[in-house]
């Protein structure tokens, strides 16, 4: 145990007997321990020498023993739960159980529980092989495979440092080191000492801990309680510093630990230890002074709580006060809001002191946080409405402020928060409290409109002499057009005839480009998968019958044949499937989409896929469309599910849909491999593909015919997605 946790656990004995002396002096309750109350503590199976299970199957080790002594010590019972770590932390938070004996404090942990005083502080180490070579640092770690307990604080230490690409997590850590002995993990971090233990324990000879200090993996462990029970708490922090005043907790120590495995000690934790040699005088005399204080806070007391029914009076006094300042307010901000005009107040240097909804509106401001504190001249003067710059010196609101006098300026230029201008007409008026002038209030309103209508009035009186006379000759220009028209009418008919033969040539010119087209894809369907089969087919005989003549060279050369000719096959297909999905007529039906998506699942998924993956479909409306069209959605969605899922852990296919009036959203979510996020425009793009043919196999054509089915139902198609957090697919069709 470090010096620092041992201090404060003196200290808090010492603050415990002083602060129940003040509780004497003023007639409070009796101290814990009068009464006896039973606590239910979960501790894990497998976790040496902390908590572990005997001959018996009962569990002990040293956070166990110490818990039982530090309850027994207060007037607690314990009842003891075993579960794994995953399950009981959760537990506790859940409120399942009471305590758990030995939790580290670390960021992660600080919202979850409440912590007792800390009882131990251990260092992570690194365990590798002895023949692992390139292993001498936490950096050499970045491109290895590390292992740690999940849920534990080395997991949380690995991910929280990324201390490398590849991270792997198992129930115990017996299992990790298992692995690592045998070659299926590259290093293993957990606390040095656990790690010494297991070692010992299983008997392995090949593993070994690097001399290296993790600075960032230093734990400190302590009980922990459900957040917010702060009596239970209070109590075990009570029982640890009885056990370790009395010598309980060294005797503990030294059974489970022994004079041999030790924590190495920081340089930190040695200044501690120096410090105690003036600790014990500190206390003594910290008592004394408290014996004297006593007898003073005694005599204040009386004193003191007069003074807080008066300070109360007083406070419940300024809280009505108060609430009537923010009713006020409230109501001045609701009629500042539900004015037309843009209004606004600047202090004596010009910054923003309010601003009303209409003003950040006409500004192009979100909110008052956007201009509060800032110069407003800064803000919306930069130029005259002839273009000249606009000086402090020029700014109207500014001479309303130091004069003192109202002012009204009706031809301005405000800018906007996107750079844009409009034309303004305001007052300013100054505020005064007294004979104090605290600022300016403006009031303002875009006359652009105003302004603009003002000048086509003066534009158009100027021509309306002028236009007339223009209109008289234009009307007699159109009577001699308009016998002009008739004949241009006959050329018209003429000419919409001829445009009607063209779209007739038109149309006939497409069915036969139709007709070549299927006539190609006929051909590449038969064509080109001829010479496929023949370089497949023969290939195989190949390694079938001159296998022994071949070396592993050629063999492996005739595989990557068979592969690629299997994969161009595929993708002709695909290409077919694309191509043929533009020309099939929509045939519209009533659908059942749950259904429809259940059976897809049973047809398209293997055996050890239906028996691994868990399908939830929820209830999913029903939509008109083309049963085949919709069908090859559902097939294409839940088969990427499963094959971007079949390397994940969690192997869970969630099918839902959303409805509204004008559509209903159908979306396929997994817990795959998932996809970055800044490439998500280029999923439904022919031959786009996010992942490489090694990580999974396809053609990139599968999204692609989704997105056109879907839009040829009048529908649209999205996903959203992380890296190794999986995707969920979207596609809306028009509702009923």
């Amino acid at each position: 145990m470090c010096s620092c946790s041992r201090f404060l656990l003196l200290v808090l004995l010492v603050l415990s007997t002083a602060l129940q002396g003040f509780a004497n002096l003023n007639g409070s309750a009796d101290p814990a321990g009068t009464s006896t109350d039973t606590i239910l503590l979960a501790s894990e199976p497998d976790y040496p020498p902390y908590c572990l299970l005997d001959e018996n199957n009962q569990p002990i080790g040293f956070a166990v023993e110490l818990f039982r002594a530090s309850a027994e010590a207060v007037g607690l019972d314990v009842n003891i739960q075993v579960g794994p770590w995953l399950a009981i932390k959760k537990y506790l938070a859940e409120g399942k159980v009471d305590a758990l004996p030995i939790v580290g404090r670390t960021p992660e942990r600080e919202p979850i529980y409440d912590f007792t005083v800390p009882y131990l502080t251990l260092h992570g180490a690194i365990f590798v092989r002895k023949d692992h070579p390139g292993i001498h640092s936490l950096a050499d770690l970045k491109n290895k495979k590390v292992f740690v307990m999940g849920g534990d604080n080395a997991e949380e230490f690995v991910r929280r440092e990324k201390v490398s690409d590849f991270i792997y997590t198992t129930t115990t850590f017996d299992e990790a080191f298992q692995k690592l002995a045998i070659g299926e993990a590259d290093a293993v971090i957990t606390q040095w000492v656990i790690g010494l233990k297991l070692i010992d324990r299983l008997k392995l000879k090949n593993v070994v801990p690097l001399d290296v200090q993790l600075p960032g993996f230093r734990i400190e462990f302590c009980f922990a309680v459900q957040e917010g029970n702060e009596a239970l708490l209070s109590r075990l922090n009570e029982g640890l510093s009885i056990v370790m005043a009395n010598g309980t907790f060294n005797d503990l120590h030294h059974k489970w630990f022994g004079p041999v495995i030790k924590e190495r000690i920081s340089t930190a934790d040695k200044v501690r230890v120096a410090l105690w040699v003036f600790v014990p005088l500190l206390l003594v005399m910290f008592l004394l002074w408290i014996v004297f204080l006593r007898k003073e806070v005694k005599r204040r007391t009386r004193h003191l709580e007069e003074e807080v029914v008066r300070h109360k009076n007083t406070w419940e006094e300024l809280q009505q006060q108060q609430s009537l300042l923010k009713e006020k307010e409230a109501e001045i901000r609701l009629l500042l809001n539900s004015t037309a005009e843009g209004i606004y107040g600047v202090d004596h240097s010009g910054n923003c002191t309010f601003m009303n909804q209409s003003a950040l509106q006409a500004l192009g401001y979100a909110g008052e946080q956007e201009v509060i504190g800032r110069n407003m001249h800064d803000l919306i003067h930069h130029t005259h409405p002839d273009g000249r710059k606009f000086h402090r010196d020029d700014c109207r609101v500014y001479q309303a402020l130091h004069e003192g006098e109202g002012t009204h300026v009706d031809d301005e230029v405000f800018w906007r928060s996107d750079h844009t201008s409009f034309q303004v007409e305001y007052f300013s008026y100054p505020i005064r409290q007294g004979d104090d002038i605290l600022g300016t209030v403006v009031t303002f309103w875009d006359i652009t409109e105003r302004k603009r209508a003002e000048s086509e009035l003066r534009a158009l009186k100027d021509s309306l002499e002028e236009q007339v006379n223009e209109r008289t000759a234009q009307l007699e220009e159109q009577i001699r057009k308009l016998n002009k028209s008739q004949q241009a009418l006959l050329y018209m008919v003429e000419d919409l005839n001829e445009v009607t033969l063209e779209l007739k040539e038109e149309r006939r010119k497409l069915e036969q480009s139709n007709q070549e087209l299927d006539a190609f894809s006929y051909s590449v369907s038969h064509d080109l998968r001829s010479p496929l089969r023949a370089i497949n087919g023969y290939s195989e005989f190949l390694l079938e019958d001159y296998a022994e003549q071949l070396d592993e060279e050629g063999k492996r050369f005739l595989t990557v044949i068979r592969e690629n000719a299997n994969k161009m096959d595929r993708l002709i297909t695909d290409m077919l499937n694309l191509s043929r999905i533009s020309r099939t007529d929509v045939r519209v039906s009533a659908i059942n989409m749950t259904k429809l998506a259940g059976s897809v699942f049973e047809e398209i998924a293997t055996e050890t896929e239906k028996r691994d993956f868990e399908l939830v479909v929820e209830e999913l409306p029903e939509v008109q469309g083309d049963y085949n069209l919709l069908k090859q959605v559902w097939q294409n969605l839940i088969a990427n599910a499963l094959k971007y899922s079949s390397k994940s852990v969690v192997r869970k296919i969630e099918i839902g849909a959303n409805e509204s009036d004008s559509e209903v959203v159908y979306f396929v979510k997994d817990h795959g491999a998932g996809f970055d996020p800044r490439y998500k425009d280029k999923l439904f793009g022919v031959f786009q593909r996010l992942h490489s043919d090694d990580d999974f196999a396809g053609t990139g054509v599968g999204l692609a015919i989704i997105q056109r089915i879907v839009h040829r139902h009048g529908g649209r198609v999205w996903a959203e997605g992380e890296v190794n957090q999986g995707a969920t697919f979207w596609f809306a069709l028009p509702g009923k």
